[in-house]
């Protein structure tokens, strides 16, 4: 008997999203960079941030998230 697994695109986005940032994290550490890996690490972590806006915002929750940072 086989297990469905139903993946969740947003669970599957946001998992991606994490692994871009923690990407970056470890070629930040590194003790040289050049202006193109920068410039790529830069432009990674905003479609990281766009795709958890995006996430965030669809959220079906009843709450608003921007009040509840803003506190």
């Amino acid at each position: 008997m086989e297990e469905e697994f139903e993946i969740d695109p947003q669970d599957l986005l946001l998992e991606n999203a994490m692994r871009v940032v923690f990407k970056a994290a470890e070629m930040l550490d590194a003790e040289t960079l050049t202006s193109t890996q920068l410039k790529d690490i830069s432009g990674a972590l905003l479609d990281a941030t766009q795709i958890v806006v995006t996430i965030e915002s669809a959220c079906g929750c009843d709450h608003d998230h921007e009040t509840e940072e803003a506190e």
